[in-house]
Order: structure tokens, then C-alpha cells, then sequence
């Protein structure tokens, strides 16, 4: 009777670790295409509207950095980001905060993860809401859906 209770514990212990295994390597794996129709903000660094691969560069880290890059190779932007748990969506995303006509790249989101990515308000963002006078909680939320690639 020991022998049977030990088995069925270690299955259980196995299938829940390969569950998470599975889900960490599927984020990281993603790499997403989107197609972002505005000038914006990704950090400290400004990146023009158009096409953009986007991917995590540390899969092995607990703390994501993501490569932001145009399709023509021109622009790109690293960036740190922070875990935030959310619902999981059947599409990836791309989340910005917009203040009148400028955009801050706010999360990312992988297709089917309940887990996104959180950008840390720039320089820029914080001066400029500074300078508007509204806060971060007054920003209008804009998102860019994405594609696997």
C-alpha cells in the first residue's frame, strides 16, 4: 500500500513539474511579429511605427529582457521587464499608455500564458506625466495584437 501512495505522489510531482516546464519554455520560445502604427517609446529609447520582432533574450533569467527590433533592422530596443499575472488571452499583445499622441510600451503579453511582461516607466513617461499633471492610473491603454512567428 506504501509503494502504490509513493507512485502516485511521485506521478503527481512529475506531471506538475513537466506542466511548468512546458509553460516557461513555450514563453520563451515565442518570438512575436506586430505591426505597431505609431511613433513609441520602448524605455528611454523612441522607435518609429512599423513592423517589429519581439522576444525574450534570457530564457534561463526569472527576470525578462526583452529585443525589440523593426523588421529592417534599423531600430531596436532592449528592455527590462517584470513579471505581472493577468488572464490568459488566445492572442499575444502588446500593451502601450498613451498621453495625447505619445505612446510608452507598458506590458507584453505571449499567447496563452497568464503570466505578462511589465515595462518600467521610462525617464520620459515620468516627465511628461509630470508635465501634464495626470497619473500613471489616468493614461488611456492601447492594445497592438500580435502574431507567433
Amino acid at each position: 500500500m506504501k509503494t502504490y501512495i509513493y507512485l502516485c505522489l511521485a506521478t503527481a510531482v512529475l506531471i506538475a513539474a513537466s506542466g511548468v516546464s512546458t509553460q516557461a519554455q513555450s514563453r520563451n520560445l515565442q518570438r512575436l511579429v506586430v505591426e505597431i502604427p505609431f511613433t513609441f517609446n520602448a524605455g528611454n529609447k523612441q522607435l518609429p511605427a512599423g513592423e517589429y520582432n519581439v522576444q525574450i533574450v534570457n530564457p534561463a533569467s526569472d527576470r525578462s529582457v526583452l529585443l525589440i527590433k523593426s523588421s529592417d533592422g534599423k531600430s531596436s530596443a532592449l528592455l527590462g521587464t517584470t513579471d505581472v499575472i493577468g488572464l490568459s488571452t488566445a492572442n499575444a499583445k502588446l500593451i502601450f499608455r498613451r498621453y495625447d499622441s505619445r505612446y510608452f510600451l507598458a506590458q507584453v503579453w505571449m499567447a496563452s500564458e497568464s503570466n505578462g511582461m511589465s515595462a518600467p516607466d521610462s525617464k520620459t513617461e515620468k516627465s511628461l506625466r509630470k508635465q501634464l499633471g495626470i497619473t500613471n492610473q489616468k493614461a488611456d491603454l492601447v492594445a497592438v495584437n500580435a502574431r507567433w512567428k
